[in-house]
Order: C-alpha cells, then sequence, then structure tokens
C-alpha cells in the first residue's frame, strides 16, 4: 500500500475481530515506525505493548473516563456519538492488544504574560518530546493500516493517567496515547475534511 492510500484510507477503528495478532507483526510494525523524525534525535519516547490481563485492567480503566469525558462529548457531537464513543471506552472495540506511546516526565510553568519565546524556553523540552511522539505515533497508525490492521489514537485516557501508569508499572513518563489495535470488525465511511486550512503566502 502506498503512503498516499494509507493516509487517506486510514480510520479510527472501534470495533474489533476477536482474532489475535502475531507478536512478529507488531514487532515489525513498531520497528519501522522508529523511524520516526524526533528532535535532535533524541527519539526520547516509550513504547509499551500490552494484551492479556494488563490489557483488561486497562479497559477497566477506561470505564472511569467515562463520566470524566461526557461533557466534554456532548459539546462537540451529537447525542448518537457521544453514546457510541463512550460505549467504545467500556470495551475498547475488543481489540486484543494495546500500545501505549509515553515521553519522559517534564514539568512546565507558564504564565500568561509570557512572550513567545519565554513560553518556548519554559515548554521546550515537553514541546520538542510530544511533537516527535505525535510522529511516532503517526508511523504506528499508518503501518498498522498497511498491513490491515485497525487502530484508535486515544487521548481521553490521560484523564486516568495515574491509574493506567500504575497499571503499566510506570513512573516518571507522561502517557501521550492510548492505541487499541486488531483486525478491524467495521469499516468507517471517511469524515470530510475542513476547509480553508491551507494558507498561501507569495504564490500568484
Amino acid at each position: 500500500m502506498n503512503i498516499s492510500k494509507a493516509i487517506m484510507e486510514r480510520r479510527s477503528i472501534r470495533k474489533y475481530q476477536n482474532r489475535e495478532i502475531p507478536r512478529e507483526l507488531l514487532n515489525e510494525i513498531l520497528e519501522e515506525a522508529l523511524w520516526a523524525p524526533s528532535g535532535t534525535n533524541r527519539q526520547n519516547w516509550y513504547i509499551y505493548v500490552v494484551r492479556g490481563e494488563k490489557r483488561d485492567l486497562l479497559v477497566k480503566a477506561m470505564e472511569g473516563v467515562i463520566e470524566l469525558y461526557k461533557p466534554k462529548l456532548e459539546k462537540v457531537f451529537p447525542e448518537k456519538m457521544v453514546n457510541l464513543t463512550l460505549n467504545f471506552f467500556q470495551t475498547l472495540g475488543g481489540a486484543p492488544v494495546i500500545i501505549l506511546v509515553y515521553i519522559p516526565l517534564t514539568g512546565v510553568e507558564l504564565r500568561p504574560e509570557m512572550t513567545g519565546q519565554e513560553r518556548y524556553e519554559r515548554e521546550r523540552e515537553r514541546f520538542v518530546n510530544l511533537l516527535s511522539a505525535a510522529a511516532l505515533v503517526q508511523n504506528i497508525l499508518l503501518l498498522a493500516k498497511a498491513r490491515g490492521l485497525g487502530t484508535c489514537q486515544m487521548t481521553a485516557p490521560k484523564l486516568k493517567e495515574d491509574l493506567i501508569n500504575e497499571i503499566i508499572g510506570v513512573q516518571d513518563k507522561e502517557l501521550v496515547s492510548l492505541i487499541p489495535v486488531g483486525y478491524p470488525a467495521q469499516d468507517p465511511p471517511a469524515p470530510p475534511r475542513k476547509g480553508d486550512r491551507i494558507h498561501w503566502l507569495g504564490f500568484a
């Protein structure tokens, strides 16, 4: 699958087949994903691949996200979409594997009166690590798609980050994304792209 096809056909999958993923396949995807660009080539990221009992505990932890996240969803989506999303939180769609991406934990203190340069100097370490991890996550999503797997990038689990860290046994790291992975049991339609996002300056 070429890169353009993978980008345009990738979807957030919220229902998965009851089918195990070979460890070798997961390892291929992750080893290739690690070629993502990173700030000053620090490769400042950590990947945890989870299945079995700890996977079940992570799904259980997601139940605590529902009430916390529901008001945020209701501001953005109609009731049907809210309910579908919350139902997905209860099971993670039956995904047999969960991938978690972390970066080093960095404290940042910002104030409204700071200039752009001051803000950047304060949050540079975390900012660069987040951008690097985002590139890694995108690689994982696209490589999984190219190999017939489905994924769903999730950030709502940060609402229960302390509990998730306890389950995984992680300290001194910040959760960036939780990604259910499995063979898709659905083929969602493509949501429309929003217009007026590209601005051309200096072009005739």
